[in-house]
């Protein structure tokens, strides 16, 4: 459907920037009214700003964004950005490092305004710190391990002070944030099992209990027993490593991961070197990076299963599968 004027003289040129348009468009072409709209929507919110250096940041910023998304999406889109360049005016006068930012606005808020944060990368007004980004990783993920337990909860609250004293240990440089949230998760772990059946009961018999079903956690939760001892008088301490016990779980886990494997089926190459790797370990105790690393050279089928050659050792594994499929 055409309108008479767009009938009769069909396109002209646009009197601003001569590009051609429907002549029925009348004083300007698609393109000039959304550049034009996007000019006066920007200098309308250039008005709240206090500092000029910040009214300069965002309107340098709309026109960065029409060259991104286009003037029609810009001039639609542009005040939604407003709040936040407004924020960063109030708290900073102009943009701080990068870690400050994501301190104060945090990682989700900073998702919500991507195209702001790309455009201050790209002019180099702020510099991204890949170490500071996984810092707030590990710190968003500490928040989730200590809000297991409702505040007020005893279990809560020595929680707190095992991590208060963890971030003691790190302020001096004895750890790292990600050291802090590892020896944090078993010590969560340690609590929940401790109050299952109602209140609080962590004695050693909890603590043995504990290790048995997860024997590779010794190493983790020595320092939350030692607190536990050394600030709280907990008569508890850790018995002496059980080697045959911690065999036993280790096979018990392989066994576990074989007979998964043998559920899924042939596969692909990765699936192959899966196979390898969990039946070295467990029929031979191979390092399990054996399987991902023996070249394909040194494997050879026989009597229903693989002779794989490693150190100048044939080591005989059996197939769940068809190695040729």
């Amino acid at each position: 459907m055409l309108c008479k004027t767009c009938l009769e003289k069909g396109e002209v040129a646009c009197p601003k920037c001569t590009e051609l348009m429907p002549a029925g468009r009348g004083s300007q072409c698609q393109h000039c009214y959304w550049r034009g709209l996007l000019k006066k929507r920007i200098q309308m919110d250039c008005t709240a700003f206090s500092l000029p250096k910040m009214a300069m940041h965002f309107e340098s910023f709309g026109y960065w964004l029409m060259g991104q998304v286009g003037e029609n999406k810009a001039a639609m889109t542009i005040h939604r950005y407003l709040p936040f360049f407004m924020e960063v005016e109030r708290n900073w006068k102009d943009f701080p490092k990068f870690a400050v930012l994501l301190m104060h606005f945090g990682t989700a808020k900073l998702r919500c305004v991507l195209l702001p944060m790309r455009w201050v990368e790209v002019t180099g007004l702020v510099v991204p710190d890949e170490v500071a980004k996984a810092d707030d990783s590990e710190r968003r993920r500490i928040v989730v391990i200590l809000d297991k337990f409702a505040k007020g909860m005893k279990e809560r609250t020595l929680l707190e002070g095992y991590y208060r004293a963890l971030m003691e240990n790190m302020n001096v440089g004895k750890m790292t944030l990600r050291s802090v949230r590892l020896a944090l998760s078993p010590a969560a772990a340690l609590l929940r099992q401790a109050g299952e059946k109602g209140g609080i009961q962590l004695n050693q018999k909890k603590l043995d209990a504990y290790l048995d079903k997860i024997p590779g956690q010794r190493a983790a939760i020595s320092g939350f027993v030692r607190y536990l001892r050394e600030e709280h008088g907990a008569q508890i301490a850790l018995a002496k490593a059980n080697s045959n016990r911690v065999k036993q779980q280790r096979r018990k886990k392989l066994e576990a991961e074989l007979l998964a494997l043998m559920k899924e089926g042939c596969g692909s190459k990765e699936f192959k070197r899966r196979w390898l790797s969990v039946a070295l370990a467990y029929f031979h105790g191979l390092k399990r990076n054996v399987g991902l690393v023996v070249k394909d050279t040194n494997l050879t089928q026989a009597d229903g299963g693989l002779v794989v050659t490693w150190n100048n050792v044939d080591y005989w594994i059996p197939l769940g599968f068809s190695w040729d499929c």
